[in-house]
């Protein structure tokens, strides 16, 4: 089978909102994902759908979260769930989960979220829910502070039961409180839109009318984001059986930054995960643990980035055997119009690479960008608007030249010496296959402000945000592409931008 290619991933996109299978133009067979979804699981992340999440738990429960894992510093708690109930609300049809898992999710935004054991509203949490937790692991032996809620089950087809339990075949979600001031509520959510619409591999987010409260407490009210999860799951909903099973690598700037640097090694930066033992590495393996500990497609994906020494032709011949150049093109392209400071390109940071079974073919997946469309400190270049398209600098620090290799044989070129790239050819045919995607979003209005503004406008006016709004160190959708097209205008002439 071949890889599947951006026609073919976009094809997959109508399969999954369809839930039916369909031939693509360029491979004779069908291609089914292994995961068909659901219409539950499309009317609950349809934007127009009225959502509500009601979550309790145990003064106890609060207290774990709020004690061991409100300290970015300090990880050796940070796995670890304890029970909520769980109540959500779907168009107004409610069902109820015990025993959920819950535990506090993020880096820089933990922080104490309790005042007086109740949910402070002046100092939020992002969390995590997990479905199928059995609270029997040996955490709940060892560990004073989760002993009373270990589970002991007495029938073990139960147990298999709840570890089976899913919310619409999603074992997990992320709940994001609104720490940005992002007005609209829905930039980071239209931003993963359009990757989704356009070819890229990205997870879904939609708002929740959200209430959270130790129990007989005080309850906090507040608009969560609601995001999926990047995981094996998510992988099923875009590939068949046969490509599904690949390696999934969560990418940020740990250990040390994800830049695909030659000199990473395996224990090093590059890994798996371990909370307890306080070891964050760069390149975390999130699916294949064992099978794939020995990181083997990883590093043949690293040594084909970093050949700096070859001719664009041989460069793109070899690299198109690692990586689906189209979607890549697609994410950058998008991903330079969203302006986030703290992505792949700018700061080495927040994306995932799924190497998929079978081909070994790597898909660059967003997370995280809640940093874009002009959310964010105006300090970081008049909020990410004003630089060229093409530029060699990595824009979080704003004069840092850039480290990954995979930009200067795709987009960035200069004959500084100083870059460390002088002698590195860039394919001229991904170049402009990057500077097509800006031209066709911005001239065919797939980001427009007219879009934008009926994204906005679709979540239930309850709780939707202000579709021209901004918010703190913020500025408008409209303002933030506006400033976006003039810079292009003005430090790349040779782009046709017609809007």
């Amino acid at each position: 089978m071949k890889k599947l290619t951006t026609s073919i991933l976009l094809s997959i996109v109508a399969l999954i909102i369809s839930g039916c299978g369909g031939n693509f133009p360029d491979d004779e067979e069908e291609i089914i994902p292994e995961l068909i979804s659901s219409e539950e699981y499309k009317t609950f992340w349809n934007p127009s759908t009225t959502l509500e999440f009601d979550i309790s738990m145990s003064p106890n429960a609060a207290a774990f979260m709020n004690d061991h894992q409100s300290n970015k510093d300090d990880s050796y708690y940070f796995d670890y769930y304890v029970p909520c109930t769980f109540t959500y609300s779907i168009n107004g049809v409610e069902e109820t989960m015990e025993e959920v898992g819950i535990r506090v999710k993020g880096n820089w935004s933990r922080n104490p979220f309790l005042s007086e054991g109740q949910f402070d509203p002046n100092s939020k949490a992002h969390f995590k829910l997990s479905f199928g937790e059995t609270f029997d692991g040996d955490e709940y032996d060892t560990i004073d502070d989760l002993k009373e809620f270990k589970k002991v089950w007495s029938d073990e087809s139960e147990r298999d039961i709840r570890k089976d339990r899913t919310l619409f075949d999603m074992e997990k979600v992320d709940m994001k409180w609104n720490r940005n001031n992002d007005e609209t509520k829905s930039k980071q959510s239209y931003m993963l839109k359009i990757f989704r619409d356009n070819g890229v591999i990205a997870g879904h987010t939609t708002l929740a009318d959200t209430t959270l409260m130790v129990e007989d407490g005080y309850v906090l009210e507040d608009t969560y984001e609601i995001l999926e999860v990047i995981d094996s799951v998510l992988m099923k909903r875009y590939f068949d059986v046969e490509h599904a099973d690949g390696d999934l690598y969560k990418c940020t700037y740990q250990n040390a930054p994800a830049n695909f640097s030659s000199s990473y090694t395996v224990g090093n930066q590059i890994g798996i995960e371990d909370n307890v033992n306080y070891y964050h590495p760069a390149y975390d393996l999130k699916t294949n643990k064992k099978k794939s500990a020995s990181h083997t497609n990883l590093l043949n994906l690293f040594a084909a980035i970093n050949d700096q020494t070859s001719t664009a032709e041989v460069f793109k011949e070899n690299i198109e055997k690692f990586i689906d150049m189209d979607s890549f093109l697609m994410y950058e392209a998008i991903a330079f119009l969203w302006g986030n400071f703290d992505d792949f390109r700018n700061n080495a940071n927040n994306y995932y690479v799924y190497i998929s079974s079978i081909d070994n073919i790597a898909y660059f997946i967003p997370y995280d960008f809640d940093r874009g469309l002009g959310t964010g400190v105006m300090g970081f270049q008049n909020y990410m608007t004003n630089f060229s398209a093409e530029s060699t600098k990595m824009q979080v620090s704003g004069n840092t030249w850039q480290t990954c290799n995979l930009f200067w044989r795709t987009i960035c070129q200069s004959s500084d010496s100083a870059s460390g790239h002088k002698n590195v050819a860039r394919v001229e045919a991904y170049r402009k296959q990057y500077q097509n995607n800006i031209e066709m979003l911005l001239n065919d209005e797939v980001i427009s402000t007219a879009s934008f503004t009926s994204y906005v406008n679709s979540f239930p006016t309850a709780y939707r945000g202000n579709a021209s709004g901004a918010g703190t160190d913020n500025i408008s959708f409209n303002d933030y592409l506006q400033l976006k097209i003039t810079a292009i205008k003005t430090n790349n002439p040779t782009y046709n931008i017609a809007v």
